[in-house]
């Protein structure tokens, strides 16, 4: 099974022109899916999986290449080890998972048959030459950017799927609900936690191999 994948079919954008924010914010917006079958199943039987926290279900799908980081964890016994040893690791990887679910992927050829890869923030690529360890990616739109960690700080811009950087926070009393993020033109404020992802945050790729209807977990890691 081979699908060429264009970005105008998918309907993503990739723009160093922002509705939102600055003009030079760059701006990357979700993509419409639009999966051929066999990764339209796979994700739906993921999400199902996950929703009835079936882990033998999900360690059916982890095959001896499946890679878990990047420090040569990799297979079922890796997956165990990071996701299956505790009651607190296992919550952990379904929400992790739910995380990644929420936001669109999109489709892609691999070697030997296609994958679906998500989400998008990482998937897609950054614009420009964004540092991936500092880019934050907006995940809506008129997401406010406020100037100090709280909803009744004054708003000091409104920003639409901007790629923002992050920026240290000088506050000494952490506020983990909320992000300190800086614009093109240099402004820094703050944007609720929940509207922002990095691009080098936790992501997967289900594969369909050539040849067959089942699928399985290519990876499921974070970092670079």
């Amino acid at each position: 099974m081979r699908f060429s994948i264009l970005a105008a079919t998918l309907g993503y954008g990739l723009s160093m022109t922002a509705v939102g924010g600055t003009p030079a914010d760059p701006v990357m917006r979700p993509p419409v899916e639009q999966l051929p079958p066999p990764l339209l199943h796979a994700k739906e039987d993921l999400h199902a999986l996950v929703a009835r926290r079936d882990m033998d279900a999900l360690l059916a799908r982890v095959r001896p290449e499946t890679k878990l980081d990047f420090g040569g964890g990799e297979g079922p016994d890796g997956f165990q080890s990071a996701w299956n040893s505790d009651q607190e690791s296992r919550q952990r990887l379904w929400s992790t998972l739910e995380g990644i679910l929420a936001l669109p992927g999109v489709a892609r050829d691999f070697d030997h048959g296609a994958e679906y890869c998500a989400p998008y923030v990482f998937c897609t690529g950054l614009p420009g030459d964004l540092d991936p360890f500092e880019a934050l990616v907006v995940l809506g739109s008129g997401v406010a950017i406020r100037d100090r960690p709280s909803l009744s700080g004054t708003v000091l811009t409104r920003v639409d799927h901007a790629v923002l950087t992050a920026s240290d926070d000088p506050a000494s009393v952490p506020t983990p609900d909320w992000t300190r993020v800086r614009l093109a033109d240099g402004t820094a404020g703050y944007i609720n936690s929940r509207w922002v992802r990095s691009p080098i945050d936790f992501r997967f790729v289900l594969r369909v191999d050539d040849g067959t209807d089942a699928w399985w977990l290519g990876f499921l890691l974070a970092g670079d």
